[in-house]
């Protein structure tokens, strides 16, 4: 697994904006400190929200959170983070500082009755006394614990985003002293090490030029705290400009097909904050920058659409959950933004599509964005979903087939390729899924449960991050390997109404040096209630072991030459055959949870070649 760290640029190169640009930006922006939402005295702005079910919500919710006892967050629990290497507990107490920070804001700013301030105040004075903003996970060498230096991360960035919107939406309602330490922490841990280092060319935080959610994420956190939070126009103006072409990196992380190699749920991570970033800059520009605004981006924010096998079900790939929710205001998004006209597809949505589901509360400009950047919040538009025969994303080498919208079953399947390298990456090339009727039977087991170790170099320790836990080969007990040059190459691809049909050559995701070809072929069939069938074809110089393998969260029935899988009263039939070569089935628990089941499917003595077939249907 690959480490990230800061970075000095080439003597000579900065990414120090020119005084030009930013002398342009200052020119367009507004005279005074701003916000995606109005301060607290625009009463007629706030005061819509109090009779509509969000606003009431939120005070509920702030309400209960306020009520009880005050995160435990301290150095203390910082160090025993680190030295227990167990980071469950203290990503636990930042998701709760971030959530009842977001909802004491909002429910003070929408009734502004007082009733939160002091909350508010103890909970930012509790993150003043800690030593560092920073995540445990990502200051292991305690340099930013000790002030050797000022790092910053996902942490950091959002705590500074959530002192600026506190600054400068409830400003008028803070006392002097307050004000000035909420000014004063953003400034020493955040604005100062990161500018002085840009302008320097050294020691910069690697994630300005990352091509994942970590740099649209942060950079928004930094448009954000500048233009709420900096008195002087030309110090908001500079990090606007310093922010522009740094963002680019994001989108470079994308395929020009607009799928998110770490998965829907990081689409949703990143994206969000990058709608959010796009939306500052056109307002601070007064419409002349729009990232939004382009055939790749809009194809990006459109890939929720297309990623979507079944109503509300997702790929697994890469670290994404198994439930991944997306919020529906994300979705439609670029139909909905104010001062720009929906796609010619959009319409009136019907009353119970919730903009608001799916808001994870983590963040207060994700609702504001709603709120107050929208033609109009309470009548959102949308585009119906189209049910396609299927979504191929070339670029990435990952296929989607369903049945059509009249078949008597909803079955449909998933395939990719592409490599083990990417942000996030499970070892999981050639892995496919199986979708019937909202149930699915064949799976990617999804994320595991974030440790220390996920990100270090034992991730792949873990079964549900190998190849192991996922429905791959086994080639002579050897997993797959990780990295971008482990290769899944797709042959060709043959797409018709009736039958799709793909193959890939595996041979590069192993280092067997016994293994000649290894093929797997991927052929849905949409006749009848639908089918597929899958062909592994294996060639060794010498006689090796073989083994493949199906993941399942189902009951499993074994039977001589197929098995079941069934969820309730939902059931898909998997017959296997080789040619000449006997077979023998065996179970597994995958050692995490959810602890699916893995069932393989093995040649029961060393082969020299080997065509195994699996013809997977409804039950």
């Amino acid at each position: 697994m690959a480490k990230y760290y800061n970075f000095d640029l080439p003597e000579g190169e900065r990414f120090t904006p020119s005084a030009e640009r930013v002398a342009a930006i200052a020119k367009l922006l507004p005279a005074e400190p701003f916000a995606l939402g109005p301060v607290i005295t625009d009463r007629e702005a706030w005061c819509t929200w109090q009779e509509h079910q969000i606003g009431q919500d939120i005070l509920k919710d702030a309400r209960e959170n306020a009520a009880l006892p005050d995160p435990d967050y301290t150095d203390t629990e910082f160090l025993n983070c680190l030295e227990t290497k167990d980071v469950t507990n203290i990503n636990l107490i930042l998701r709760d500082i971030r959530h009842r920070l977001t909802y004491f804001l909002l429910s003070e700013a929408i009734y502004d009755q007082g009733e939160f301030l002091k909350p508010i105040e103890t909970h930012a004075r509790l993150m003043g006394q800690l030593s560092t903003w920073m995540h445990p996970n990502n200051d292991l060498g305690l340099k930013n614990f000790k002030h050797e230096g000022f790092d910053n991360d996902l942490a950091s960035c959002h705590s500074a985003l959530n002192f600026a919107l506190v600054h400068h939406i409830l400003g008028p309602r803070l006392s002097p002293d307050f004000r000035a330490f909420l000014f004063d922490e953003v400034q020493q841990r955040f604005f100062s090490p990161i500018r002085q280092r840009i302008e320097a060319g050294s020691d910069l935080d690697w994630w300005l030029v990352a091509k994942h959610n970590w740099n649209s994420v942060n950079l928004s956190c930094c448009a954000h705290a500048a233009v709420a939070m900096l008195p002087r126009i030309e110090d908001r103006a500079w990090w606007l400009a310093a922010i522009e072409p740094l963002v680019a990196n994001y989108i470079d992380g994308y395929a020009d097909d607009g799928l998110c190699p770490e998965g829907v749920g990081y689409w949703y991570f990143g994206f969000i904050h990058f709608i959010s970033l796009a939306e500052i800059l056109r307002i601070a520009s007064a419409g002349t920058i729009d990232l939004l605004d382009t055939p790749k981006v809009r194809r990006i924010a459109r890939f929720p659409d297309r990623a979507e096998i079944q109503p509300g079900l997702f790929p697994a790939f890469s670290d994404c959950h198994l439930d991944a929710k997306l919020g529906t205001w994300a979705r439609i998004w670029l139909d909905n933004r104010k001062h720009s006209p929906p796609d010619k597809l959009a319409q009136p949505a019907p009353n119970n599509l919730d903009p608001f589901e799916g808001i994870r509360g983590q963040f207060a400009d994700e609702i504001l964005l709603w709120m107050f950047q929208t033609r109009s919040p309470m009548q959102p538009w949308h585009r119906p979903p189209e049910s396609s025969l299927r979504d191929w994303f070339e670029p990435s080498s990952f296929l989607i087939c369903r049945t059509a919208s009249a078949s008597p079953r909803r079955f449909a399947a998933t395939f990719l390729g592409g490599n083990n390298g990417v942000n996030h990456s499970h070892n999981d090339l050639g892995t496919f899924t199986v979708i019937l009727d909202g149930k699915a039977l064949i799976y990617d087991p999804g994320v595991e449960v974030y440790s220390m170790r996920t990100f270090s170099e034992q991730r792949y320790d873990s079964q549900l991050l190998n190849s192991y836990g996922h429905p791959v080969p086994r080639i002579g007990g050897q997993l797959q390997q990780p990295g971008s040059d482990h290769q899944a190459l797709t042959l060709f691809t043959e797409f018709s109404d009736n039958v799709d049909r793909m193959p890939l050559d595996l041979r590069g995701a192993y280092d067997c040096p016994t293994l000649r070809k290894l093929q797997r072929e991927f052929i849905f069939d949409r006749s009848g209630n639908g089918s597929l069938t899958i062909i592994d074809t294996v060639e060794f110089s010498e006689p090796t072991e073989y083994e493949s393998a199906l993941i399942t969260s189902g009951e499993v029935t074994v039977m001589e030459q197929s098995l079941r899988f069934a969820d309730g009263a939902t059931a898909i039939s998997i017959e296997f055959s080789a040619d000449s070569t006997p077979l023998q089935v065996s179970r597994d628990t995958i050692n995490q949870p959810p602890h699916p089941t893995r069932v393989a499917i093995a040649t029961s003595e060393k082969i020299l070649t080997l065509t195994l077939r699996l013809v997977i249907q409804p039950a």
